[in-house]
């Protein structure tokens, strides 16, 4: 997976070396409160999932990038997305894969066929000490003009609780559009919680730009 470029920002794989601050971003709880699901609780657990980060890229399933600044190659944060194949609709019966290949993969979910592939989910984070900075957008924008222009994606969807103010500004900065909203949709701490859904096509990115 080629590395893309931003003023400020390296966006690239993972690699086994990436291990000690990987564990670091995704062990913090407190940080990734809205991504509960993804939380590694240790060190094993962190190199479970960044071999994983790992080989679905090398399997072209995914684009998981690792975010560095411009003369460090310290992770800083990551962003990417997921691919699900044009009209194929894809269950646990269907599913030949893996249980690692197969666990980035929305079962059950199925595409309206159409010429390209569709990026979803697309999601984001970035470590405490470089929030606030405008690192995450410019990542983000970058990471869309990849799927829009590069990656033969159609469309983008991405979505978050409706109380992540932080990551709704990203996302209209970025140019996602609000398309639906389910307010029993996911749990955190115990309740269901709303959650809201965002998407971008290829065209309505194209008269944006």
């Amino acid at each position: 997976m080629k590395p893309l470029e931003t003023e400020r920002l390296i966006l690239r794989g993972y690699r086994e070396a990436d291990l000690p601050e990987y564990h670091r971003m995704m062990s913090d709880a407190e940080n990734m409160y809205y991504l509960w699901d993804i939380v590694t609780r240790s060190l094993e657990e962190s190199h479970e999932s960044l071999r994983n980060a790992i080989a679905v890229n090398a399997a072209g399933t995914a684009r998981r990038f690792a975010m560095t600044l411009k003369g460090c190659d310290k992770i800083i944060g990551a962003c990417g997305y997921e691919i699900i194949i044009p009209g194929y609709k894809i269950n646990e019966t269907d599913c030949k894969l893996n249980k690692t290949d197969c666990g980035i993969i929305k079962t059950g979910y199925e595409v309206t066929a159409m010429g390209g592939k569709t990026a979803d989910p697309m999601g984001w984070f970035i470590m405490p000490e470089y929030q606030n900075k405008g690192y995450m957008t410019e990542a983000v924008k970058r990471v869309l003009a990849f799927a829009f222009l590069e990656d033969n994606c159609e469309r983008v969807i991405t979505g978050c609780f409706k109380e992540n103010i932080p990551t709704q500004r990203v996302m209209a900065k970025a140019g996602f559009i609000e398309e639906e909203a389910n307010p029993k949709a996911l749990f955190l701490d115990g309740k269901l919680r709303e959650r809201m859904k965002f998407a971008l096509t290829r065209e309505q990115y194209l008269r944006m730009i």
